[in-house]
């Protein structure tokens, strides 16, 4: 199977039983995806549905439900089910839809969960399906973080579809814009920008300018949630006291990507005596990128990230301010989607 990941093993997890039964003295919790509990109320509710739709991928959900039933181990569920119950025009979450995910992804574990939902779900006016600014910094259980991720994403969207440039020279400029604009440079940002602006098939697959500025929008939020997993995975590690390994479950092939291609080197303690871990990053062949070119570009991110980085006095004011860019983005985004298809 290649569903599990996690960035608290050195390299891919090839082997998901060799791994649990050479770790039985550890304790370890699975993560789902949004899609895992997706598919697990089509399984439940519709298994005419769930045949049709995810024909390919039902050995591997059948296997990921043996696996965790057969490892007694904490699941974390509420991430994907929020995120599978809230609403493409409204940006809320549906409190019903979210109880019957719930309900869905229990019945497949044999298993009874909490279905009262954890966030506040502060309810949003407006459609939000051409607008993602709304959401980000009210979206529940991920801690306004997504307003990082989902601008970065944008842009390094809008490098590859609607810059014509060489790829080194976009990458380059989008490590300066992480600097300069966004004023975060993390590894997970790295890892995408490079893989994607390469030619790794796998990130961000099927998100073409053809789908239309709605279809686009839904996506890269689906993915800007997806990429700060790692993130979310290691603050749930460090609740345990790190007794916990965790073990991100995807079906998703550019996710599990980049949550290969990230390692902890080494864990280290913030001022506030918070223990995080430290990254390094692995690109790779399937991007394209020879061994020179992969040295040449990480070295390149290293040095803008230790030249140009700045220091954020203010965390609210910098996340509203991320905010607006993101929403200059968008805005910039259809703009060229009306002109491509003007000249079409």
């Amino acid at each position: 199977m290649s569903v599990f990941s996690s960035t608290w093993v050195d390299g891919k997890i090839s082997d998901i039983d060799k791994l649990l039964s050479e770790n039985n003295d550890r304790e370890f919790m699975f993560i789902l995806d949004t899609n895992f509990a997706i598919m697990s109320r089509y399984y439940v509710t519709d298994r005419e549905q769930f045949n049709k739709y995810y024909a390919s991928q039902s050995d591997d959900f059948i296997n990921v439900i043996n696996v965790i039933r057969n490892n007694p181990s904490r699941i974390i569920y509420a991430f994907a089910c929020e995120e599978a119950s809230r609403s493409k025009l409204t940006g809320n979450i549906d409190v019903e839809k979210y109880k019957l995910m719930v309900e869905c992804v229990g019945k497949v574990f044999d298993l009874d969960f909490n279905s009262n939902l954890i966030s506040k779900n502060k309810l949003m006016e407006g459609d939000v399906s051409i607008s993602k600014t709304p959401i980000l910094l009210r979206n529940g259980l991920f801690n306004k973080q997504t307003v990082i991720s989902y601008t970065t994403l944008l842009k390094t969207y809008l490098y590859k579809h609607f810059d014509n440039r060489s790829s080194k020279i976009k990458i380059k400029e989008m490590f300066h814009y992480m600097a300069d604009e966004i004023n975060i440079f993390s590894p997970t940002s790295t890892s995408l920008i490079i893989h994607y602006l390469g030619d790794e098939p796998s990130i961000l697959k099927g998100i073409k300018p053809s789908l239309g500025i709605e279809k686009i929008l839904n996506r890269l939020y689906a993915a800007s949630i997806d990429m700060i997993m790692p993130t979310q995975a290691a603050q749930l590690a460090e609740i345990s006291g790190y007794q916990e390994i965790p073990i991100f479950v995807t079906f998703d092939k550019g996710i599990k990507l980049l949550f290969d291609s990230l390692l902890i080197k080494e864990e280290r303690r913030l001022e506030n005596g918070r223990k995080v871990p430290e990254y390094s990053t692995m690109i790779y062949y399937s991007s394209g990128w020879k061994d020179k070119d992969i040295i040449e570009l990480c070295g390149y991110a290293q040095q803008v990230q230790k030249t140009k980085r700045r220091k954020v006095i203010n965390q609210e004011f910098e996340l509203c301010r991320l905010n607006e860019l993101a929403g200059k983005l968008e805005k910039e985004l259809m703009i060229k989607l009306k002109t491509l298809f003007e000249y079409e």
